[in-house]
């Protein structure tokens, strides 16, 4: 404990010496700035010297932190502090004045950087402030307060582990507390892989937490709609399958990552134990995102069809990115960022001139695609220029990638939303054309269908050598007729005709010749029939007639009489006429009539209608004579 006490003060003699020697060396180099309550927020920088690392040959440090965790390089431990800002002075480095916001952008420089300045309590009450460095992304900062007797160092940096920070805060924040008129010297020390813009204020905690509020509304509502874009797009695309959508999700997703990284706000919520490694996540989710921006661009702009060129050129690129990936994961951090920068700019460039070629050439959203591109470099632009100093520092300047990106990935969703719903029009086309074809085809098809079932019908119910009904077709016939008979008592009858001389004309002219005299015979006997009557081919030369009211409604084409037995007597003169055959030889065949009749049909059946009519039939043809069947030519 004794030793303890007397290291400390040995190392606070030392301090107060330090401060003794060069305190008032460095009040003489530039004014300090006046602090007053009145106003909310200052700019250190023009307040502020600076001297870059790579002009003072110390020897590289090792310590561990507050964990047991080993480092390397100019970040020390608490207990160490003292003697690396003796070192710092054992040989005084030259500080330069900042003149601009210019002068206090170092870019990628492999030294660390020292600034300092001094401010005064310019009001007889002690002060709060906060000093804000705007650029998250500074690996290490470290804030050296010199006050009269004492000197206090807070830590912050996206890669020092949040508990270890001044402030848990995005960017590198410290609160500075003023007694009255009190005037303090800082030292910020400055360590980083990446660009290092060291631009930095001094705020009161009002006007920090009211800024903070509105960034971090600004900032939240960038990531909800990547997050928003991101998902609606993997939603999409596990939808409909398109892979465009898919590539897109994926380049918002990476991009989101690095500027979550970028911003310090996933350090700050997630991932603060990657230490270091932060900045190699920023690399590698830049690199990722070009890699998925070249293959949306193919999708999207479709190339491998309208621009096969290019589409070779792109795949060039892309199979460059993946390399770059994977390099971005080995390589020392620096030479990652380094390759991040090279590789996001050719991917800017590459795509810009690729969507602006197939714009000249009018393929499908390019126009959208190299309007959004553009509004990507100009963001990107506008912060670089900002950083240069070329630019004022404000919202626009300091956010001006982030706005670029937002209206760039906007501008991407709402031409994936004009494809998406393109697609959608295409496929309700389509759906519509198939509607179409299908309600022809079930039209074709029900036109089949009726013919199909109406030649059944013919086949079931016609006869296929006449085209008179055949038994089934006379039964169906038969059994409405005889309904109709029973329900308005009308007189039904039924004519059985049998050909005489039939089977002579099959034996000498062959059965071809006896179908043509059946046919023949049809004919005349449906000619003879009203419209409501019924002829039927029986079987071999037997016919059937129904008649329905034979007293009330003569047959047609009968212009005398109408009994019964004129009716027979003209089917029989009708079937008994000559038919001259193909041959050219001319036959006549005779016929027998049996006639069954009945009224009002109650119980009266066709089997018993035809057994009556058979009957009668046969008892005809017992009192017909023979007749001779064959006519000459010349007696024709």
């Amino acid at each position: 404990m004794y030793a303890r006490r007397l290291t400390a003060g040995v190392y606070t003699g030392i301090l107060l010496l330090l401060m003794v020697c060069f305190v008032p060396w460095a009040h003489a180099t530039h004014t300090p700035l006046l602090a007053s309550p009145n106003q909310a927020s200052y700019s250190l920088g023009s307040h502020s010297a600076y001297w870059h690392g790579t002009y003072w040959h110390s020897a590289d440090r090792y310590g561990t932190d507050r964990h047991g965790t080993e480092w390397h390089g100019t970040y020390w431990h608490a207990a160490e502090e003292p003697s690396a800002f003796r070192d710092l002075f054992s040989q005084p480095p030259d500080f330069q004045p900042a003149h601009k916001a210019q002068d206090l952008n170092f870019g990628y420089t492999q030294g660390d950087v020292w600034l300092r300045t001094q401010i005064h309590n310019d009001s007889p009450a002690a002060q709060r402030w906060i000093v804000q460095f705007e650029y998250p992304f500074l690996d290490y900062v470290t804030l050296y307060t010199l006050r009269q007797q004492l000197i206090d160092v807070q830590h912050s940096g996206s890669a020092v582990h949040i508990e270890q920070r001044a402030l848990p805060h995005r960017q590198a924040v410290f609160p500075l507390e003023l007694a009255a008129y009190e005037t303090v010297t800082l030292y910020s020390h400055v360590a980083a892989s990446g660009s290092k813009i060291l631009n930095y204020n001094l705020m009161t905690p009002e006007a920090f937490y009211a800024q903070n509020d509105r960034y971090n509304f600004w900032l939240a509502t960038y990531f909800g709609i990547m997050l928003a874009l991101s998902l609606y797009n993997l939603l999409l695309y596990v939808g409909l399958k398109e892979r465009v959508f898919l590539h897109y999700s994926l380049f918002v997703a990476g991009f989101g990552l690095a500027a979550l990284a970028f911003n310090g706000i996933g350090t700050l919520m997630f991932w603060s134990f990657l230490g270091e490694n932060t900045a190699r996540l920023v690399a590698l989710g830049f690199i990722f995102a070009s890699t998925m921006a070249t293959l949306f661009a193919q999708s999207f702009l479709n190339t491998k069809i309208y621009c096969p060129r290019w589409h070779q050129v792109l795949n060039n690129f892309r199979n460059y990115c993946w390399l770059a990936v994977v390099a971005s994961l080995v390589l020392p951090i620096s030479a990652a960022l380094h390759l991040m920068d090279v590789t996001g700019f050719m991917a800017a460039l590459l795509l810009l001139v690729c969507g602006s070629y197939c714009s000249l050439r009018n393929i499908p959203g390019a126009r959208l695609f190299v309007l959004a591109w553009a509004l990507f470099l100009i963001g990107a632009g506008v912060f670089a220029l900002r950083n240069q100093g070329l630019l004022p520092a404000n919202f626009i300047t300091l956010h001006g990638i982030q706005i670029g990106s937002a209206l760039e990935m906007l501008l991407l969703s709402f031409a994936l939303a004009a494809r998406f719903n393109k697609l959608k029009r295409q496929k309700e086309r389509a759906q519509t054309a198939i509607v179409v074809a299908l309600k022809k085809q079930e039209a074709l098809l029900e036109q089949k269908v009726a013919a199909r079932t109406k030649a059944l019908e013919q086949l079931a119910n016609y006869d296929a050598l006449t085209g008179l009904l055949n038994r089934h077709g006379l039964a169906r016939c038969a059994e409405e007729a005889l309904q109709r008979s029973r329900q308005h008592g009308h007189s039904i009858t039924l004519l059985m005709l049998d050909l005489d001389r039939f089977k002579p004309i099959n034996d000498c002219y062959g059965h071809e010749t006896g179908d043509f005299v059946l046919q023949k015979i049809a004919k005349r006997l449906k000619h003879l029939a009203r419209a409501n009557d019924h002829c039927a081919r029986f079987g071999g030369d037997e016919f059937i007639i129904i008649m329905e009211n034979i007293m009330e409604n003569p047959m047609e084409n009968i212009t005398t009489g109408d009994s019964l037995e004129d009716i027979q007597a003209r089917i029989n003169h009708a079937v008994s006429s000559p038919i001259k055959l193909p041959c050219g030889e001319q036959v006549s065949v005779g016929v027998s009539i049996g006639v069954s009749s009945c009224y009002a049909a109650d119980n009266t059946t066709l089997e018993s209608m035809l057994r009556e009519a058979d009957s009668n039939m046969y008892a005809v043809k017992s009192r017909q004579t023979t007749a001779c069947y064959r006519y000459d030519s010349t007696n024709s």
